[in-house]
């Protein structure tokens, strides 16, 4: 291939996003390969778009923090809700749970772990179905936690 028409085609092709390119020509084979595909990563900008919301415009959304709500799975495995198959739940939503009660059982590869309850309050609902898979870390069920006045207030009468 002659010198002028690869030039050519190497200037064609130097502003796409092409990273290689070969011919074939009376049984002769040529191509080229970019050695290194440059990447320059965006500067930050503080510029607004027209048409576009800021987020700073909106109001404020309120900070809920329920991973202390939650209990979660400690492992991945599947959700039981009972201790036998058929049983009944060892919790129901509505239900109020202690501290280190047993609300649910999580089982992967026929070990049984009993799951309890790491906060006092009410079950106001249950996130995953029962035999299905859970990950770790993933709630299983919101909590409303109960206040220390309450658990007093229920003790004196």
């Amino acid at each position: 291939m002659e010198i002028e028409k690869i030039k050519s085609i190497l200037d064609a092709i130097k502003d796409t996003d092409i990273e290689e390119i070969w011919f074939e020509k009376a049984g002769e084979k040529s191509g080229f390969r970019r050695k290194d595909i440059s990447f320059s990563p965006c500067e930050p900008s503080d510029k607004i778009i027209p048409g576009k919301s800021n987020i700073h415009d909106k109001e404020p959304v309120p900070k809920i923090s329920l991973s202390q709500n939650q209990i979660k799975s400690t492992m991945v495995g599947t959700f039981l809700r009972s201790a036998s198959p058929g049983g009944k739940p060892l919790v129901e939503e509505g239900d109020f749970v202690s501290i280190d009660q047993k609300v649910c059982i999580v089982e992967a590869m026929k070990v049984m772990k009993e799951l309890t309850s790491q906060v006092a309050g009410k079950i106001v609902k249950v996130l995953v179905a029962d035999n299905h898979p859970v990950e770790y870390g993933q709630p299983l069920f919101e909590v409303e936690p109960q206040i220390k006045a309450d658990i007093n207030a229920d003790k004196r009468g």
